[in-house]
Formats: C-alpha cells, sequence, structure tokens
C-alpha cells in the first residue's frame, strides 16, 4: 500500500508523523537537518515514546550548517533516544525518512521533508508512505541503508556539540553585513483592501468608519496611508497610554515628513503642530483649547473603549471631516456596541485566522495545557483574590518551570510576558521565579511610562539578562515588544477577547524571531474552546467545527502556526 502525504487545508505532514508515532513499537529517523521549530511540535509525542519505552534512533547531519545545536541538546534529553550526526564535509547528505515498525510490518515515510516546523505544516512536500512486511526486500533494503549510514555517523555528545557550536558562531560572525536597501514603505494586503473600503465609504458621503484589524496586521500605518488619502491638514490621534502614543507618531513620521508631529499628555504640551497625538485623558480635559472643527481627521486608537466616559466625551465634542476607528477586538465584555458609533461602517474585519493566512504575523506554537495541580471545580474565575490564593503555591510554580524547560523557545534567550491573576499573584510568580534562577521582574499598573518603558527595552535587549515580565493586565493591549518569544497566560479567563489580546503581545514580526511560544495553562478544560474561537475569527462556532479543528490539529492553519492541547484539554 503507497500513499502521498502533503501539506493542504485538511491535512499536513506533521498530523500523519503523529499517528505513526502514537501506535508503533520502534522508530528510526534520518533527515538531513533538524531545527527546532520543528522539534518542538514532536516534544510531547516524544515524551509519550519515551514514558511507553518505545525506543527510537535519530540520524541527521551537518549539511550546510543547518541542524541546530538547541535541537540537538533537546533530543538528547530523551533517554529513548539515541541520536547520531552524519558528517556531511566530504558528501553531501540530503536523504529524508521516518521508519515505523509495528507488529508484522513497517511503515516507511520516504520524501523531502526535515524536521522544521514548515516542512511538518505549510511547505509543498511530497513523502510517498509505504505499507511492507518485515519479511519483503523493501523493507530489508531501507533497513540495511539506515543502518549503514547510522554506524559510520557520529554520536552527538559534549566534545561535538560544543566543537559544533563554536563553529557556527564563528561562522555567523565572518560573514558580512547584510545588505539592505531603504524601500518605499508600501501597505500590505489587508492594508490596501482597508484604503479601498474607505475610499468607498466616503464616496457614499459616510464620514466615519471602524477597521477591525488582527494585532500585529499594521493598524496605525491603515490610519497613517489614510490620512495621506484624505490629504489631512490637521489630524487628532487618541489613543489612552502616551507610550501608544508615541509609537503612532514615529509611524507617521515615516510617511509625513513635510508635517509637524507632538505630544499631548500628562507630561508634554507640544499643541502647534499639524498632526497631534493626544491621551484620551489629558484631551478630555482640555476640550476648552480647541474648537470643535479644529480637526479634519481624527483616529480613535484601541476604539473598543469608546464607550466609555472619557472617550464619549471627547467624541461627542468633535465634529471631524472623517473620523476612524482602530481596534482588535470589537466586541466588549459589557455588551456596549461600538459599531454605532462609526455609524456601522465597517472599513475592515481583518481577524487573526487571516493575519496567518496572509503571513502578516510571527507563527506561533500554542500548548494548552491542563492545569493539573490545581482543582477549578469550586472557583469562580471572577473572584480574583480567592483565585490569586489558589495559585500562589509552590508546587505549581515548579509545574509551570517543568512546562517551560520542556517546551523550551525560539532563539538563544527567552524572552517572555507572563500574564497573572492580580498584583499578589504578579508579585508571588516573580519572587518565586527569581529564587530558581529565572530572571524576571514585576510590572504593575502603578508603575510609571518611564519605568515600563525601560523594562521593554531590558527585555528586547539581548545581552540584558531579563527573562521574563510579570504582569495582570497593562500589556494586554497597546504596546509592541517585537522580540518577546514566549507568553505564558497563567491566569485562567472565559474572555476571548482578554485572550486574543494577550496572545497578540508576542505576534509581532521581527527578523530574528522565527515564532512564537505559547503556554496556556488552562485552568478549566470548559475555557480550551476560547483558542478555537479566537482563531476561527468570524466564522460561526459550533460543535462540529471545533471538534474538527481540534481533530485535525488545525490543519488548515497556514504560516507555520500549530496548535497542540493535551488529552484533557481536548
Amino acid at each position: 500500500m503507497k500513499k502521498l502525504l502533503t501539506n493542504n487545508k485538511n491535512h499536513n505532514f506533521y498530523n500523519s508523523l503523529i499517528s505513526l508515532f502514537s501506535s508503533c513499537k520502534s522508530f528510526y529517523i534520518n533527515v538531513a537537518f533538524i531545527n527546532f521549530s520543528g522539534l518542538q511540535l514532536l516534544l510531547d509525542i516524544l515524551k509519550q515514546c519515551e514514558q511507553k519505552n518505545i525506543k527510537g534512533k535519530v540520524l541527521t547531519s551537518t549539511y550546510l550548517n543547518f541542524t541546530e545545536v538547541k535541537a540537538l541538546k533537546k533530543l538528547q534529553e530523551f533517554s529513548n533516544i539515541s541520536l547520531k550526526i552524519f558528517d556531511s564535509s566530504e558528501v553531501g547528505f540530503h536523504s529524508k525518512a521516518y521508519i515505523f515498525e509495528f507488529e508484522d510490518e513497517y511503515k516507511i515515510i520516504v520524501g523531502s521533508s526535515n524536521i522544521t516546523a514548515s516542512a511538518f505544516k505549510s511547505n509543498i512536500e511530497w513523502n510517498l508512505k509505504v505499507i511492507s512486511k518485515k519479511d519483503e526486500e523493501f523493507t530489508k533494503e531501507v533497513l540495511k541503508e539506515f543502518d549503514s549510514l547510522y554506524n559510520k555517523a557520529y554520536l552527538v555528545e559534549e566534545n561535538f556539540l560544543n566543537s559544533y557550536e563554536d563553529f557556527l558562531k564563528n561562522s555567523y560572525k565572518s560573514l558580512s553585513k547584510e545588505f539592505i536597501f531603504k524601500k518605499q514603505i508600501k501597505e500590505n494586503s489587508m492594508q490596501k483592501q482597508a484604503l479601498e473600503n474607505l475610499e468607498f465609504l466616503r464616496k457614499q458621503k459616510q464620514n466615519k468608519a471602524l477597521a477591525i484589524c488582527a494585532t500585529g496586521t499594521g493598524k496605525t500605518y491603515l490610519s497613517a496611508f489614510d490620512v495621506k488619502n484624505f490629504n489631512a491638514k490637521k489630524v487628532l490621534f487618541l489613543a489612552h497610554r502616551e507610550n501608544i502614543l508615541n509609537s503612532a507618531k514615529l509611524t507617521f513620521e515615516k510617511l509625513f515628513i513635510n508635517k509637524s508631529c507632538g505630544i499631548f499628555s500628562g507630561n508634554k504640551k507640544e499643541l502647534s503642530c499639524d498632526f497631534l497625538f493626544s491621551t484620551i485623558q489629558t484631551m478630555s480635559k482640555s476640550l476648552h483649547k480647541f474648537n470643535s472643527k479644529y480637526f479634519d481627521y481624527i483616529i480613535f486608537d484601541e476604539a473598543h473603549h469608546i464607550s466609555s466616559p472619557t472617550f464619549k466625551k471627547v467624541y461627542n465634542y468633535f465634529t471631524s471631516n472623517f473620523t476612524l476607528g482602530l481596534t482588535a477586538t470589537p466586541n466588549r465584555s459589557d455588551k456596549e456596541n461600538i459599531y454605532e458609533f462609526f455609524d456601522d461602517n465597517i472599513a475592515i474585519d481583518f481577524r487573526l485566522n487571516e493575519a496567518i493566512e496572509k503571513s502578516l504575523i510571527a507563527p506561533f506554537h500554542y500548548f494548552g495545557i491542563s492545569d493539573i495541580v490545581i482543582d477549578y471545580k469550586d472557583v469562580k474565575l471572577e473572584e480574583l483574590s480567592r483565585l490569586a490564593k489558589l495559585l500562589c503555591v509552590n508546587k505549581r510554580v515548579d509545574f509551570i518551570i517543568e512546562k517551560m524547560l520542556f517546551y523550551g523557545n525560539d532563539g538563544d534567550k527567552r524572552k517572555a510576558l507572563a500574564f497573572c491573576v492580580n498584583q499578589s499573584h504578579a508579585k508571588y510568580m516573580c519572587e518565586k521565579f527569581n529564587k530558581r534562577g529565572f530572571n524576571s521582574i514585576c510590572l504593575l499598573s502603578e508603575d510609571s511610562i518611564e519605568k515600563r518603558e525601560e523594562i521593554i527595552k531590558r527585555v528586547q535587549d539581548e545581552k540584558d539578562s531579563l527573562e521574563i515580565i510579570f504582569s495582570v493586565d497593562i500589556f494586554n493591549e497597546g504596546v509592541d515588544i517585537p522580540k518577546i518569544n514566549t507568553i505564558l497566560m497563567l491566569r485562567p479567563t472565559t474572555s476571548s477577547t482578554i485572550f486574543i489580546q494577550q496572545l497578540g503581545r508576542g505576534l509581532r514580526k521581527v527578523k530574528e524571531k522565527q515564532f512564537l511560544t505559547v503556554l496556556d495553562f488552562i485552568g478549566n478544560h470548559n475555557r480550551a474552546y476560547l483558542v478555537t474561537f479566537a482563531l476561527l475569527g468570524k466564522r460561526i462556532i459550533d460543535k462540529d467545527s471545533i471538534k474538527l479543528a481540534l481533530n485535525n490539529s488545525f490543519a488548515n492553519l497556514s504560516n507555520n502556526t500549530f496548535i497542540s492541547m493535551d488529552k484533557i484539554s481536548k
């Protein structure tokens, strides 16, 4: 029996592998290179094999120096796996085979896929799966060839890893600086579609619109592009935090060389400018300084806050030629309808699943982990102080650290954001992690903007030893920390809005980041639907669609995004 395995919307190579790992007696893997991005997706099934004492041999190579030391070190942790590496300095090593032993037969995959996330999920890959009896000639030939290569290879041990790691570091250092051509800033696919829709709305004599765009897809640039199209002379950009304004101001300054931009906040009063970036709090107290028609274009960032009293006050005062709302999460928990503030005009509705499909955000590997340490049976999630006491136990700290170390992260250094229940929980976690040797800091709502910005700079600095920022809700929205490579969701929630906001903190694309690792300690298996809800976006959610998504491990998601939930969560 033969079957062609490819990556498509309904199935992928990863799912085929997992099925074979879960039922085999032993396994043999022969691939040209192994990256941590792919290995991380196999960690759970390899752990299950180790627990069931299913032995395996893994053979890879130094071909083109693509194999990552980090991946080799992780494989060494498994007691059931014998790991060897083939020296391809004299001969190229490009073979890929996955061999699984069963009672009477072998299931053998030969094809194009190495152990990388893209090979498992999204690349155009052809792999042929063959079922062959143990006494068939084909089986004997494959095993003989594997043994021949395996016997010529070196065991992966400390001396090899040290010399290989040094070689890779030195070879990277010797590379010349990358040539960077400063290109004109252009619209991405989401922005182009939204700009066309905004022009259409204005032709219909509409003067308000709401743009719903997933975090990291370029909402601020969208507003700047539209201001340019509108040829606005006086622009007001409103947000509830000064750090958002600073970031937005930088964006506008890149596109508008001949326009002056200023900040209007508790700390700065730069009023003599063309484009004013103001906190909503400061503007709501200073409306008397402005004529109601002073601005011809107004932007409400994080527009889901627009029904709050301060936002409403500013909204009702000004009469602009055009008003644009920007948000990633339009649905409020208090059921307020924000759409009516923008006359129900939707310029674009571009959710997380579409951002993944268009590769506008960083790929992420999500692991939904049942919180087996805590019994949430009689606890209401809204009772934060009681919930915090329940979570502040050493056993849970050890459990979180165990999982964090097991799954690892992209890159040499962990740069993590950890979301907690309340301040006492955040302080407790920070203290315990520091005691266990993880350089951590706690950021709370009363901390100054200057302190927040300093900590954000530190966590993004590769030379700084800071690993983890523990916080409550201050990083849910409006903060760019592109180099974050790990999100720890330590607070159970039933809010899909909060879930998407927190997930979004690590989705900003940056050259140094291949993927984001998300560890969600699911407090109650009943909330495991949140990730499904978030990823299916605007589509109608029903039991069948959730079941299908879980059963095929979200094979329909592109951009190397990966979703895994343990059995209890599923």
